[in-house]
């Protein structure tokens, strides 16, 4: 696994080791399923590689896109038992299954392990407050910069590389916007013409205009 992508690299290398052996690898193709909302809960997941999409379809039918998560995050929070959202894989993955039985048990020996959980399960709760204040917002372009500054960050953390890899589709976007297509598309048209952002191709953008881009994507 490359440096950076270590889905525990806070842990000692005994702690590392201890989840290494109960942990069930799962290497997924792009748009794989791995729970659907409703299910048992039996397990958490950690990403090795690749990066999710958690998801929730309404009857109206229209799709509403909760988070994303990368490499390190960890995902399968329950309520009541169940899984709350769909997860679906956006590019290939390397998924660490843990399941919860004998996740108890690894606790109950090293409380270190238990900590670093608990940051985990943390970082899911403020990226469920971030993506309230991103809907909050009222201008389409200011969303997606928040967005592409999520995505900026991410990056750097993963690769050390000021560029913004866009792993979902246009669609995704504008279901985790709260956008229609057009509007997300509109948006990034907009950014490029004011020279803020420069895209290419639909998964990799980067900043032009560092300032303003930074003003776009505060929360002011």
């Amino acid at each position: 696994m490359a440096k950076g992508h270590d889905p525990v690299e806070l842990l000692s290398d005994a702690h590392r080791q201890e989840l290494a052996r109960h942990a069930t690898t799962h290497i997924l193709p792009a748009r794989a399923i791995i729970y659907r909302t409703g299910s048992t809960a039996t397990s958490l997941f950690i990403i090795g590689d690749g990066a999710v999409k958690t998801f929730r379809d309404l009857p109206s039918g229209r799709r509403r896109i909760a988070a994303f998560f990368f490499a390190r995050d960890l995902f399968g929070l329950a309520e009541a038992g169940v899984y709350v959202n769909t997860v679906q894989t956006l590019i290939p993955s390397r998924i660490y299954e843990l399941e919860m039985s004998t996740l108890t048990g690894v606790f109950q020996r090293s409380p270190d392990i238990e900590l670093q959980f608990l940051t985990k399960a943390c970082h899911v709760l403020r990226e469920a407050q971030h993506h309230n204040i991103i809907v909050g917002r009222r201008d389409a372009v200011g969303r997606l910069a928040m967005l592409l500054q999520l995505l900026l960050k991410q990056n750097w953390l993963a690769t050390g590389r000021q560029e913004i890899a866009i792993p979902m589709t246009r669609s995704d976007m504008a279901n985790y916007l709260g956008l229609s297509l057009e509007a997300v598309v509109r948006a990034c048209r907009r950014l490029e013409m004011q020279g803020i952002v420069e895209f290419i191709g639909r998964h990799q953008g980067r900043i032009i205009d560092r300032r303003r881009f930074d003003a776009l994507a505060s929360n002011v």
